[in-house]
């Protein structure tokens, strides 16, 4: 999303505070045209998340239309791996759209604050990821802002697309000639203003999947020149793990999801799935969002407890915490033998 401007901070009342059906209790985020609070529902009580159009704009026809395609678009998203639409309202002054709330961590943060994720790991958030992409697609819909910051992991493992604000029907808009979306996170057809296709979707979920393994941000720069010339020459030597036929696996797998002519690339999410299961099928991971799940807990992310089977998450990883959900069943077991007096 775009940086949030001055003046959209301004007007905005002291929380909590009532805006319809809804009580806004917490700011949680906020970008160009509009901020993110977690809310309550008054009518159940259910915890939700909230999007408002910033003040300055509420009254502003063509934000509202941008807006109003948002939630046409949203509205027909029903997925596992999508956040979930709840409900909206347009009127001038209370221009809002209301999602399920999601308790965890966007993959930007995980990175930032964690480093590089374990490879086993970071190919079953992708997995989901593009499971989630997969059914967008399916519904003739561009994401077309897929970066880590609209990629979310729960804290019980699930994996989630969030951000439809940018997403687009191709019959209907195809955002020819208008670069829209996140610098770094855009593929090399867009930056040169070529139209928007199922394959820039594919495109940046391959720049996701690279940072997820490497910690590190693959495109730096507001130059397209530049951009363009390391899109030509991306760096897989920096996918190194330890085990040899993994690195050649993801190695493979990201040499197709970033090629540079979109016709070299997975053509579908599934084409791009199908690589990433066969690579974790080698691996014996049969649930991706318990071996998802399993990391954050060993990494203290989550409070929620490990779900099995425990899986061999750390296939190939330099480093890896100490396994807590161990540590755990030894507590109790310790409890169990000598129990408090």
């Amino acid at each position: 999303m775009a940086n949030e401007r001055p003046s959209a901070r301004q007007n905005t009342p002291p929380l909590p505070y009532k805006l319809g059906n809804y009580e806004l209790l917490e700011l949680v985020g906020s970008g160009g045209i509009g901020q993110v609070f977690r809310a309550r529902n008054l009518q159940n009580e259910k915890i939700v998340a909230l999007k408002r159009l910033h003040e300055c704009y509420q009254n502003d026809k063509k934000l509202l239309g941008l807006f109003h395609k948002e939630i046409m678009i949203h509205s027909r998203v029903s997925h596992r791996h999508c956040v979930q639409y709840l409900d909206s309202d347009l009127t001038p002054g209370n221009a809002h759209i209301v999602t399920n709330f999601i308790e965890g961590h966007n993959t930007y943060n995980l990175v930032r604050n964690n480093g590089a994720v374990p490879p086993i790991v970071a190919a079953s958030i992708t997995l989901d990821m593009l499971q989630g992409l997969e059914h967008l697609h399916c519904l003739d819909i561009i994401h077309s802002d897929l970066t880590p910051s609209n990629v979310l992991v729960a804290n019980n493992g699930l994996t989630l697309l969030v951000d439809f604000g940018l997403s687009c029907m191709p019959e209907v808009e195809n955002y020819d000639g208008i670069i829209v979306g996140t610098p770094g996170y855009q593929a090399p057809e867009r930056i040169e203003h070529g139209p928007i296709s199922t394959l820039t979707d594919i495109y940046c979920s391959g720049i996701i999947f690279w940072e997820l393994l490497t910690g590190k941000r693959l495109f730096f720069g507001y130059q397209a020149n530049e951009v363009a010339a390391r899109m030509k020459n991306t760096d897989l030597s920096a996918i190194c793990t330890g085990d040899k036929n993994l690195n050649k696996a993801l190695r493979e797998i990201l040499s197709i999801a970033l090629a540079y002519k979109p016709e070299n690339r997975f053509q579908t999410p599934r084409d791009f799935m199908y690589a990433v299961y066969q690579c974790l099928k080698y691996f014996g991971i049969t649930h991706t969002r318990r071996a998802i799940l399993q990391w954050l807990v060993d990494t203290e992310l989550t409070s929620l407890p490990p779900d099995p089977p425990i899986q061999n998450i750390y296939a190939g990883a330099y480093q890896q915490p100490p396994p807590k959900h161990l540590k755990r069943n030894s507590d109790k077991q310790n409890e169990k033998e000598n129990p408090k007096k």
